[in-house]
């Protein structure tokens, strides 16, 4: 059964801002842990928290993107379903 364009869009938002939260989650837990390590595994970490910042700023332009696109979705200027799903 295929999901309505409301269904579809309400999922697609719902899931890109679940990745985004889970991002900043790890982020700060990376970001708590920096705090109290010294040396190599500081400088590890310090990697980490960088590499997650930069996910989170791509997750937020994602969920801009996919707020767009839902809304090309229900406003009918968007074909629902992938190119796999029409063949």
């Amino acid at each position: 059964m295929m999901d309505s364009v409301g269904e579809k869009g309400s999922r697609l938002l719902d899931e890109t801002a679940q990745l985004c939260d889970l991002l900043r989650m790890a982020h700060g837990t990376a970001h708590r842990m920096q705090q109290d390590l010294h040396g190599d595994t500081y400088e590890r970490t310090t990697d980490m928290v960088n590499q997650l910042h930069d996910l989170r700023v791509m997750c937020n332009n994602l969920f801009d993107e996919v707020a767009h696109e839902v809304g090309e979705m229900q406003s009918g200027e968007h074909e629902i379903g992938s190119a796999s799903d029409r063949q």
